[in-house]
């Protein structure tokens, strides 16, 4: 029997481990491979590589769930369930992402669109984890700074993208 946090921690890191352990697969086969194999082998390496960075980013994303209601993103929509609120946002109508500090140690993410109220979801919810492929798909975000803004839980809102408009002259 294993610890419950114990495999929360490793269901969280789970990506980053077969990540590795494909890194160490692609590593041997090039280390013991000559000619034009050895190519091939060193760019499923490297491709490897990516992935497991990847991986990396998106466990540090993961707040490990056991919040307040649930994320389900579907067909370029992002919704929020839970007794007392919701909503749902566009992908495309974002306009900004703020990561808002509830004073408990904990965060919400709130998301912007033109014409309706914010939408605000608890860093934690169940399904939240699926926010990062949304985040990371919007032009101009910097992951790390996200990364880190999560990681630090900071007093104050911080917005960590906002849609840059055109200006027509």
């Amino acid at each position: 029997m294993m610890r419950p946090e114990v495999k929360a921690l490793l269901w969280r890191w789970r990506e980053v481990v077969v990540a590795l352990v494909v890194v160490t697969l692609m590593g041997l086969w090039a280390a013991s491979s000559f000619g034009v194999m050895r190519w091939i082998a060193l760019g499923f390496t490297a491709l490897s590589v990516i992935f497991a960075i990847a991986a990396i980013q998106r466990a540090r994303f993961d707040r490990g769930g056991g919040g307040f209601g649930a994320v389900e993103v579907d067909e370029g929509v992002v919704s929020f369930f839970s007794p007392l609120t919701g909503g749902q946002v566009e992908i495309e109508a974002l306009i900004a992402v703020t990561l808002v500090p509830t004073g408990k140690g904990h965060a919400h993410w709130q998301l912007d669109a033109p014409g309706q109220p914010p939408l605000i979801i608890p860093v934690n919810a169940h399904g939240a984890e699926a926010l990062f492929d949304v985040f990371v798909t919007l032009e101009g975000l910097e992951t790390e700074k996200m990364l880190r803004q999560i990681k630090q839980t900071p007093d104050h809102p911080v917005v960590i993208w906002r849609k840059r408009t055109a200006v027509l002259h």
